[in-house]
């Protein structure tokens, strides 16, 4: 079967040209294709809504995961300015040299929006 629009060959049977995008023409004696009922899925039951009471003292976040989000917080910006600066000096390449310069100004932001949100007055 070939496509009206662009003339390319396509498989028989198929409806839209595979190269353009075109509708194909069916043939007028192709029976069109017998389409079966899909069966419905067996209803089953809702799952129950599990509601979170926040009042609860064991609801808060762990001393563990407050103490770990701290410490990323200042040691990925150390280890960027670092990084940044490790690189920055001694380049061996421009390659080398704009990663340096990356990791160091990221780091130098991340540091600057760290210091603004300590230094709001509420």
């Amino acid at each position: 079967m070939f496509c009206p629009e662009c003339g390319k060959e396509n498989e028989a049977g198929a409806r839209f040209c595979g190269h353009c995008g075109a509708t194909l023409a069916q043939p007028v004696n192709a029976p069109a294709p017998e389409r079966k009922p899909v069966p419905e899925p067996p209803a089953t039951p809702a799952e129950p809504i599990h509601v979170v009471d926040l009042t609860r003292a064991e609801a808060g976040v762990s001393a563990g995961l407050k103490w770990g989000v701290i410490a990323a917080s200042v040691v990925f910006p150390v280890v960027g300015l670092g990084m940044g600066l490790y690189y920055w000096m001694r380049a061996e390449s421009p390659e080398k040299l704009a990663a340096g310069k990356t990791w160091f100004f990221v780091a130098l932001g991340i540091t600057v929006f760290y210091l603004s949100l300590g230094t709001e007055q509420y």
